[in-house]
């Protein structure tokens, strides 16, 4: 049996006693945790079946290593069951792809936070729910795959709001942010297979995402439904504008996309028509020079500006409760660009 090589720490016996010595040590989110025992650790490794010392990635903005066992430490303190584990290596080998750019989410002062949407079979075996509620409370997939995520980038990472993560404000996503496709329920392909996966193949997506806009589009009609969802996306102070390029992800309902289908409508089409539709004219934009240097600080003042790059840039998802009512819009952090992943799911 091969060694675990994390130094080992001694602290009280009693259980809230040992949450506040975890916090005091700065290992915790500011949430209880799992104590992450050898034999918690083991059994995340076990079911992966990877040595411990398998290097995963390198977590910016200190350059910590994330091997297996550190990331298995990380889920267990979040919750995870050793299922999910293989959902967070995925997670955590995406996000150190270049262009997400992982440094610039860790340290910016704006509230981003990957997001991750994951498709495939594996989201029912291990119930990470798609469908009402998703991206609330209340289901332990979501909430504990998210948050060993985010764990493992403050711990690894090193990223400790204040000193290295310098968000103004900061956002609930930065806990946990994790949902899935509701595939059964769209008209349309799954978007793994929208970018080149099998159906059979289970993915996990990441996004650089600055929060939650909910948007109240109760309409029967594909153009009063984007008009409604346009007029939302179209704040120009998103980072969006700023930098003209990112992922902007609109997650819309079962009720919503079956509207769009009955008339004809692909994702092809809304994305076009989102992105027609979402261009502001630098005269709507305040003049004064930003602190900050926008990729259209030195445009003449007859141009517009978009959201991305194109129309195919925008992200669309279908997920939640089965009203045609609510539409999520998650503008990008813009400064990432989105990364799939194959979840390597090992043989028992």
């Amino acid at each position: 049996m091969t060694a675990l090589t994390s130094a080992r720490i001694d602290g009280p016996d009693d259980i809230y006693a040992l949450f506040g010595d975890m916090c005091a040590r700065g290992l915790t989110d500011g949430l209880p945790v799992i104590p992450p025992t050898e034999q918690y650790v083991r059994a995340m490794l076990d079911y992966v079946g990877l040595p411990p010392e398998q290097e995963i990635a390198v977590i910016p903005p200190e350059g910590g290593v994330a091997t297996v066992e550190k990331l298995a430490i990380n889920a267990v303190m979040a919750g995870c069951l050793p299922e999910y584990f293989p959902v967070v290596i995925a997670a955590i080998k995406a996000l150190a792809e270049p262009r997400f750019n992982l440094l610039g989410v860790q340290t910016t002062t704006n509230p981003a936070s990957p997001v991750l949407v994951v498709n495939g079979p594996l989201r029912r075996q291990l119930d990470i729910a798609c469908g009402r509620g998703c991206m609330g409370n209340g289901f332990r997939a979501n909430a504990t795959i998210g948050r060993a995520v985010k764990l493992a980038l403050r711990n690894i990472g090193g990223c400790v709001p204040g000193d290295v993560s310098k968000s103004i404000h900061g956002m609930p996503g930065r806990y946990s942010f994790c949902f899935g496709e509701l595939e059964e329920e769209s008209p349309w392909e799954p978007f793994h297979v929208e970018m080149g996966f099998k159906p059979e193949t289970s993915t996990v997506s990441v996004f650089g995402g600055q929060g939650t806009q909910n948007l109240y589009a109760s309409y029967r009609r594909p153009e009063s439904i984007i008009h409604m969802v346009a007029d939302g996306m179209r704040c120009y102070g998103n980072n969006g504008y700023l930098r003209g390029s990112g992922n902007p992800l609109v997650v819309i309902s079962p009720g919503h996309a079956q509207v769009f289908a009955q008339h004809g409508w692909n994702k092809a089409r809304i994305k076009q028509e989102l992105f027609t539709h979402t261009g502001i004219p630098l005269t709507q934009v305040a003049a004064e020079q930003q602190l900050a240097h926008p990729i259209y600080a030195d445009w003449d003042r007859s141009r517009s500006i978009q959201l991305c790059r194109q129309a195919g840039d925008i992200v669309i998802l279908v997920a939640g409760g089965a009203e045609a009512y609510h539409v999520t819009y998650i503008p990008s952090f813009a400064s990432t660009d989105m990364v799939i992943q194959p979840i390597d799911v090992p043989r028992q």
